[in-house]
């Protein structure tokens, strides 16, 4: 059977039958944004990891090998703080073509060191090894966070809200810019949003704290798709209102320039790096008037928990429509 098959997540799906049964000491395993594990008494371990594949994942052509180092880092980061984690250490496995300089690879982790600082995690070490075609690179981030208190994507409700930091859109628009040769000055914020991605680990530990959200995710393969997981693994329906969804003002004046979808904008744009959460309604209601988010956490409401038996679906233009997922799969494309 060919891997277009089953695509990515039904790869997944069979990967965890054969692994099985975790260990008692696993108290997230295989299918979420990062493993948890029993460490120090209080507190869990949160384990992530992610790979960067030239041609598939990044075009040097286009990206500058610094800010490669600062994704990789940050797209793991943004694991640890979908799970409500502390990211604590990271390696880095590299595997280089010929045509890397020391120059890159001290570009490559400058940039990796510039995220770690900024989010407070250490690179402490990693391995290097030859390529024969393209670069290849693997991130592993070690992290924790208190007993009791890691976010899956499994504990929705019926009748919870669904929300969303930040903005939809402004990634995929950097991607768009960047590849059509447009003027990248024109859009700065989309070509920074995809280049460097902001981390919400603040924002994650806040709503943790104060809102007790009851799962979460982060947006890496598109809206319309972490939904999709989040419905599946809560066994509960959805319904999404489009027109709620932020969407970056890079967006709507790319959108408007490029005659192209708004659906493929607010929710199909992949590599956002925003959480998506659900979050008891009332408890949000009594929070967004009272003065714990004094602090001002950007959130929006885009929808609604409902019964798995209502489907997944989504609201555009006052019709209601299954809610497809849209957005990326490393084997479907």
């Amino acid at each position: 059977m060919r891997l277009t098959h089953v695509g990515e997540f039904g790869l997944i799906d069979r990967i965890r039958q054969i692994v099985g049964q975790t260990p008692e000491t696993v108290v997230v395993g295989m299918g979420d944004d990062g493993a948890v594990l029993r460490s120090q008494p209080g507190w869990n371990t949160v384990l992530t990891t992610d790979a960067l594949v030239e041609g598939v994942h990044f075009d040097l052509s286009y990206t500058p090998v610094e800010s490669l180092g600062w994704k990789a880092l940050a797209i793991n980061l943004s694991d640890v703080a979908a799970m409500g984690g502390i990211p604590r250490y990271g390696v880095v496995s590299l595997a280089l073509p010929s045509t890397w300089t020391v120059e890159d690879v001290e570009l490559f982790y400058e940039g990796m060191l510039r995220c770690g600082r900024k989010y407070g995690c250490a690179v402490v070490g990693g391995d290097t090894a030859r390529s024969r075609d393209g670069c290849f690179v693997s991130v592993t981030v070690v992290g924790e966070v208190e007993e009791g208190c890691a976010v899956g994507r499994d504990g929705a409700h019926e009748g919870d809200y669904l929300c969303v930091t930040g903005e939809m859109g402004g990634a995929r628009v950097g991607l768009e810019v960047l590849r059509s040769g447009e003027d990248e000055r024109r859009f700065r914020d989309a070509v920074s949003r995809f280049l460097e991605p902001a981390v919400r680990l603040q924002e994650a530990r806040r709503l943790v704290r104060e809102l007790g959200v009851s799962s979460m995710i982060d947006v890496s393969d598109g809206l319309a798709s972490e939904v999709g997981h989040l419905c599946k693994q809560s066994d509960l329906g959805c319904l999404l209102w489009e027109e709620k969804v932020p969407v970056a003002e890079d967006a709507v004046r790319w959108n408007r320039q490029e005659g192209t979808a708004f659906s493929a904008y607010a929710l199909e744009s992949g590599e956002e790096y925003e959480l998506l959460f659900t979050v008891d309604k009332s408890r949000y209601d009594a929070w967004r008037v009272g003065t714990k988010n004094s602090g001002r956490v950007e959130v929006t409401v885009v929808g609604q928990m409902t019964r798995k038996e209502d489907g997944i679906r989504v609201v555009r233009e006052g019709e209601v429509f299954p809610l497809l997922p849209a957005g990326w799969d490393h084997f479907r494309g």
